[in-house]
């Protein structure tokens, strides 16, 4: 029996696609425009948080919820850099700490909402929800081309009612584009390609490379290619949260410089055990038509994502409630089963670390 600090760590033992949620990472909880001066409600790992920002621009999160009532912080309003809650007043500081209680002089000591460690970077709003003394931002997941004015961007969030695990298997097996992309971005080249797989640390590689096939509709349409095409799809997946599908697309057999390199990434955080928000972003260099993917992109890559969610929806909703279905693997699964491998001892060591930081609480109080 675990006795791990927050005590909502669980792992089906009867299926190997993890059911719970790694809090000692980071996750995308934000664009960083959606946080303003307008407190800002979304629920991350089945907690809710609210958002703001101080007056000189700093990103605030908060449980949701004032310790007084439950109520939600995120329907109340600012105050200078304080949030008051809507129904009885109670005051709170960025830190946490409430700062005045109606009707009374004196604060309990007790009255705090937790505070999130929040890093700014990119398009992207980082949030650590496990212990804030593990929260190095020299882990956030790579992102840097965000960053690089050479590689103009695009992106949208979407939140499906699917869970977590099921949206990351379908990204880790990309050879569901042949059926459920067949009129954008699939062709019978990707299901027939097969994959190569590594893992280094919490990194989970795929690499998938087709040479001389047909160019699917979607990428006609950005680089004016007609003719066959070599098409490579390299993934990083740095788990739990973060996946880079790297692509290079060209006219076959020519070189570098008359390629299209495009990173599509998803930022994955859970929303809820059987819900996702998905944060996606596209940066692209060299050989794109920079009218048509400004123009039409994101409602192309829209499209292909409600075709996704389509898919995973009605998986979600087909499940047995109870767990436990028996599952066929097969080759192209690979790159599914090594992240749910690398999940699994991720949430070990995770509760290992909550188990032993219980243990060093109680340890001064046991009997000599």
């Amino acid at each position: 029996m675990s006795i791990a600090a927050n005590g909502r760590h669980s792992f089906n033992p009867k299926s190997s696609m993890p059911d719970d949620f790694i809090y000692d990472a980071w996750y995308v909880a934000a664009w960083g425009e959606e946080i303003t001066r307008t407190p800002l409600r979304r629920v991350l790992l089945d907690e809710p948080v609210v958002f703001y920002r101080q007056a000189d621009g700093a990103p605030v999160a908060l449980a949701d919820r004032c310790v007084h009532r439950a109520y939600p912080l995120s329907r109340g309003t600012l105050e200078g850099d304080q949030i008051v809650c809507g129904y009885h007043g109670f005051k709170f500081a960025p830190g946490g700490a409430c700062t005045w209680v109606p009707g009374q002089a004196s604060v309990p000591k007790s009255a705090r909402v937790r505070a999130y460690t929040l890093v700014e970077s990119g398009p992207f709003v980082w949030i650590w929800m496990g212990d804030p003394a593990n929260a190095d931002p020299a882990t956030i997941p790579d992102h840097r081309t965000t960053l690089d004015p050479a590689w103009p961007l695009i992106k949208d969030m979407r939140t499906l009612k699917a869970r977590h695990a099921l949206l990351i298997d379908n990204l880790m097996d990309l050879s569901h584009e042949t059926f459920i992309h067949a009129e954008t971005i699939g062709t019978e080249h990707v299901a027939d390609t097969p994959i190569t797989t590594t893992v280094e640390g919490t990194m989970v590689r795929c690499y998938r490379h087709m040479e001389n096939v047909v160019i699917p509709p979607f990428y006609e349409q950005a680089t004016g290619i007609t003719t066959a095409i070599d098409r490579w799809q390299d993934i990083d997946f740095d788990v739990p949260s973060f996946y880079t599908l790297n692509v290079r697309v060209a006219e076959a057999g020519a070189p570098d410089e008359r390629a299209f390199f495009s990173k599509v990434m998803y930022a994955l955080t859970p929303e809820t055990k059987n819900s996702t928000h998905d944060f996606w972003v596209i940066v692209r260099k060299g050989g794109a038509r920079p009218v048509w993917v400004d123009t039409f992109a994101t409602r192309f890559q829209n499209r292909v994502f409600a075709e996704d969610m389509a898919a995973l929806e009605a998986l979600e909703e087909n499940l047995p409630a109870e767990g436990g279905w028996q599952e066929l693997s097969i080759n192209n699964d690979r790159g599914g089963l090594l992240w749910r491998r690398v999940f699994k001892e991720r949430l070990a060591r995770e509760r290992a670390e909550g188990d032993r930081a219980v243990l060093e609480r109680i340890a001064p109080l046991s009997p000599v």
